[in-house]
């Protein structure tokens, strides 16, 4: 079953039980690929931070993670005190200062809820990215959208938290309404019903490709599925870009 990946919106209840339900997150995989191309970087910028399991674990000087979730920013704060966590849209983010290494991993950029809006972010990347400095992000494939999004049905639950996940293609190619509901045992040990919706969007490879470097960017890698050494393929859960600038 897929892991729940969203970074958008207010996430108003899902961001107190976000690490809870993602408890098989493969955090590893996305430090293993971020810190095979960071170099010797010595300022992180984290796009969509979440709670802030990503950040916590690079090694660098200066570290901001930025989220559009006052609730997800707090959470962060308190699971890494060493790093600042500011909220902010990655469409709109205005950071008075340039970074070594820009990430947006678990499919952040899927949330530019349009293809302009997927241009606005790159352009707000590259202005806030150094000279020479690297670009690090994934995002669903067409594969993932059209098959384990196709008004597929999933449920996981803990001992305090039980949740359905409905997901709805859009009216947009390409594009899924993620409708979440949640069951949460409290203190009088009754459970309360809590729901959200979440939007994505993804686009082919070739118009990711042209649209990063329409953008300025220099295309290093594009790869699947966390393997660094594997081109792009059809059938893929997830495609990686290096950018460069």
């Amino acid at each position: 079953m897929p892991v729940i990946l969203l970074e958008a919106s207010e996430y108003k209840i899902f961001a107190k039980v976000y690490d809870i339900l993602n408890y098989d997150m493969p955090y590893n995989l996305w430090l293993d690929i971020i810190n095979e191309v960071k170099g010797d970087a010595r300022s992180v910028l984290d796009i969509g931070a979440g709670t802030g399991e990503i950040l916590k674990s690079l090694d660098a000087k200066r570290k901001l993670g930025i989220d559009n979730s006052e609730e997800m920013v707090n959470i962060a704060r308190i699971n890494d005190t060493v790093s600042e966590y500011q909220m902010q849209d990655m469409m709109t983010m205005e950071l008075d200062e340039t970074f070594e290494l820009i990430t947006a991993t678990a499919d952040v950029l899927n949330y530019a809820p349009s293809k302009e809006a997927f241009k606005a972010v790159l352009k707000n990347v590259y202005n806030h990215l150094a000279e020479g400095g690297v670009f690090v992000f994934d995002v669903h494939t067409e594969h993932k959208m059209q098959n384990d999004f196709n008004f597929e049905l999933y449920s996981d639950s803990t001992d305090d938290i039980f949740y359905t996940w409905q997901t709805v293609p859009g009216e947009e190619e390409l594009s899924v309404w993620h409708e979440l509901t949640f069951f949460i045992r409290n203190s009088e040990d009754l459970y309360k019903k809590y729901e959200e919706t979440h939007y994505q969007q993804t686009y082919k490879h070739s118009e990711i490709l042209k649209m990063a470097n329409d953008a300025g960017f220099i295309i290093d890698k594009s790869f699947s599925d966390f393997d660094i050494t594997n081109v792009i393929t059809e059938v893929a859960e997830r495609n990686f870009y290096i950018l460069k600038k």
